[in-house]
């Protein structure tokens, strides 16, 4: 009987050697990298039946360095750019701010930082401290402010599952911020968030001592799990309102219906693009068509209510199992005489795009 209780506590011992690991291997790193390289090349026809070629590249590196309660997020974008013979580089920090827990509620960050407020996917009229989104190109990094942000989040066992609430001080000078406010200026924002039942619900407000006053709010909500609504509005103190509702949907074939109508009381400036006052975006994008695993087509078309002038996409995505992302679309731009998408010099576009993520 010894002599089996000697073999089994010698097998023992050999399996447990055969599962021991080194708990150095399973030491937390205190640090995350993550980014991407594209390539983009456009090849384009004008109305005096003109081509032109446009070539650019970008690298979007993203560091992050914590340490107990601090860490330090950084994201540094460069870019280059050729339209025929004229060159561009920039090298910029898209973020770059410290924050620091004062415990699991208390949050404050300071330093240059992207904000993503609102619900849209192809505009958000309620990103009072953001950059202005492109429809035709809106998951491109943007570039923050400099601002310090204070945050407060809590989570209940009720009805009301999270609330969390924002206070951010934003100053301007001749030297910072200048891109929001070319003098000296002092902006307060405010946002209020609550996960109420299965609804997202923010409430915001700016304050400036130069600029209009603004406030808004913006929701979304899980209908089905394969249908999501969502919506944004805001106005200001000179009543110049805009607002935005918008639409989800996956069917049982993987096709994904995404629609918005975003309407604007007063028109933009029309030396840029989507310069009117109402638009209808809707975009179709069908996974593994023809069962050709890892691809996806897509149709968009984005259409000027007023003018009746729309801008059409057609694409084709495939990705790669190394991170590797291959995307190329015709588009076509259609409308009567001096309507906004008829206007632009540019009537067709060949865009091929790849992108490797790390």
């Amino acid at each position: 009987m010894r002599v089996v209780l000697l073999f089994i506590l010698v097998g023992s011992i050999m399996v447990a050697d055969d599962y021991s690991f080194d708990m150095s291997e399973t030491k937390v790193k205190n640090y995350e990298h993550q980014g991407y390289i594209k390539a983009e090349h456009k090849h384009q026809k004008t109305k005096k039946d003109k081509y032109i070629d446009s070539y650019f590249g970008e690298l979007l590196f993203g560091f992050e360095y914590f340490q107990k309660n601090f860490s330090l997020n950084t994201k540094f974008q460069a870019n280059y750019l050729k339209i025929e013979n004229k060159e561009e580089n920039k090298q910029r920090f898209n973020e770059l701010y410290i924050s620091y827990k004062f415990s699991p509620k208390h949050k404050l960050n300071i330093g240059k930082e992207s904000l993503k407020w609102g619900k849209g996917y192809f505009f958000n009229p309620v990103a009072f401290l953001d950059r202005k989104k492109d429809p035709n190109n809106p998951e491109v990094a943007k570039e923050g402010y400099i601002f310090a942000r204070y945050t407060y989040n809590k989570s209940y066992d009720s009805s009301l599952k999270n609330f969390s609430f924002d206070m951010i001080f934003m100053p301007t000078t001749k030297d910072i911020n200048d891109d929001f406010y070319s003098d000296n200026s002092t902006n307060i924002a405010s946002k209020a968030y609550f996960l109420y039942l299965d609804t997202d619900i923010d409430i915001l407000y700016l304050q400036s001592d130069k600029q209009a006053n603004r406030y808004g709010f913006d929701f979304s909500k899980n209908i089905q799990t394969n249908f999501e609504v969502h919506g944004e509005m805001t106005n200001d103190s000179n009543s110049s309102v805009r607002y935005l509702l918008g639409i989800k949907y996956l069917t049982q074939s993987d096709l994904t219906i995404t629609s918005e109508y975003f309407y604007q009381k007063k028109e933009s400036n029309n030396k840029v693009p989507f310069y009117d006052n109402r638009y209808f975006i809707n975009k179709l994008s069908l996974k593994e068509p023809l069962d050709i695993i890892y691809s996806q087509v897509y149709l968009k078309n984005s259409l000027n209510i007023k003018d009746s002038s729309s801008q059409n996409s057609l694409g084709f995505v495939y990705k790669f199992k190394d991170s590797l992302e291959f995307d190329i679309s015709y588009i076509k731009n259609i409308g009567e005489k001096s309507s906004e998408f008829e206007s632009k010099n540019i009537t067709d576009t060949i865009w091929t795009k790849v992108s490797w993520y790390f």
